[in-house]
Formats: structure tokens, C-alpha cells, sequence
């Protein structure tokens, strides 16, 4: 299965290599907000993902983090169809949860499992470091709920996380909020996946600064 789903990447990711190639590549980053550096062979885009910068060589398709970090094959996939989707449209104030992005509502079960369970699981009793990871990665602290910050995932890409935490009568629960011009910079299938990226990143954080097992809980 997992053999399977590594070739559906690669086709996929090598479908967004062709696309971009074919684009108007410096309108395109200009749309996305990234910076681009045209060269007699290769050029040169620099991607700001999560609190690291993701370099990217085109032709050639090179990848390289400003913190040495592997880039997956995942990622790659997301940065490419960032490019590649993004339409400059501007980002404003108003915020919105997953389930009103048009076209997302009955993903709800999906997106709770793989993006929010987690979290809730690892943090739902301990706000405390839950807003202490993500301002470790560089969040903004938020005022929502009983601790909230907002992750910027790409230049025009950000997720607020909120928890509400739990006591004798309720149960722990989070919440993520959007800006509403989402879909116009990531395909709707790949709000899930960044999101998904997003809590990893927040559960290790977490491991590294309070020694607990975040692998339990992805």
C-alpha cells in the first residue's frame, strides 16, 4: 500500500514539475509572494515554509532547506502546487474554519482525524504547551479559545490553531481557522495535507521541549 501511494506522489509531483515549467514562472512567484532570481541556466526560488526557507533550482527541481532539514516528497508536492495555484488574491482579516471552505464540509471527518485528533490527544489538557510550541515556530499568539496561535505556513498561507482544553465535564477540542482565499493558493485536497504538516510540526516541537513521546499521538 505504501508502495502504491509513493508512486501516485511521483507521478503527481513530476505532473507539478511539468506544469510549472510550462508557466510564466516569474508571474507566478510574484503571485505567490516568493522570491525569484532568474539565471543564465538555472533560476532560483526561495520559499518561506513554516520558520525555514525552502530553496528551489529549476530547471533541475533541487530542493535545499535553510535548516538542512529533509524535504519530502510530500512537501515538495505542496510547494510546487503553491507556485503553481497561486492567484496573488489579497489576504485579508476575516477567518474562517475548515468546514466553510466551500467545497470541504463533508471532508470535515477526514481533516479532524488526520490534522486535529492528534493534537487534541497530545495537548487537550495542557494549554500551557500547546501555545508554547507554536510560538516556538515562530506563531502569533491569538486570543481565541483557552489558548490559540496563527502558523504561517507559506507567504500567503496561514492556519490559526485553537484549543479549548478539557475538564471533569467537557472533553478537550480544537479548531482550526483560515483565510478565506485558501483555495485560491493550494488545491481544497491539499488543506488537509498542509495541515497535517502543520500539527507534525507543533507535536515535535513539543517532544523536543518536553520530552514526551509525539509520535504517539500522529
Amino acid at each position: 500500500m505504501e508502495h502504491i501511494k509513493q508512486k501516485v506522489y511521483k507521478k503527481v509531483y513530476h505532473m507539478a514539475c511539468e506544469e510549472l515549467l510550462n508557466a510564466n514562472i516569474p508571474q507566478r512567484c510574484e503571485a505567490a509572494g516568493v522570491f525569484y532570481k532568474e539565471g543564465s541556466n538555472n533560476s532560483i526560488i526561495a520559499i518561506p515554509f513554516f520558520n525555514e526557507s525552502i530553496t528551489v533550482t529549476v530547471p533541475g527541481f533541487t530542493f535545499k532547506s535553510s535548516k538542512n532539514t529533509n524535504i519530502t516528497l510530500v512537501t515538495r508536492i505542496i510547494l510546487l502546487h503553491y507556485l503553481i495555484k497561486a492567484s496573488g488574491a489579497k489576504i485579508g482579516k476575516d477567518m474562517v474554519p475548515y468546514e466553510d471552505i466551500p467545497g470541504l464540509r463533508h471532508y470535515l471527518p477526514v481533516y479532524q482525524k488526520r490534522a486535529l485528533k492528534p493534537l487534541q490527544a497530545a495537548f487537550g489538557f495542557d494549554r500551557h504547551a500547546f501555545l508554547e510550541a507554536g510560538l516556538s515556530l515562530g506563531a502569533i499568539q491569538q486570543e481565541y479559545g483557552d489558548a490559540s496561535f496563527t502558523l504561517h505556513v507559506l507567504p500567503r498561507i496561514s492556519i490559526t490553531f485553537i484549543l479549548w482544553e478539557g475538564d471533569s465535564e467537557f472533553p478537550p477540542s480544537i479548531k482550526t481557522l483560515f483565510d478565506p482565499t485558501i483555495p485560491d493558493y493550494l488545491p481544497l485536497e491539499d488543506i488537509v495535507v498542509v495541515s497535517k504538516l502543520a500539527a507534525t510540526r507543533i507535536l515535535k516541537e513539543a517532544r523536543r521541549q518536553h520530552a514526551f513521546d509525539a509520535s504517539d499521538y500522529s
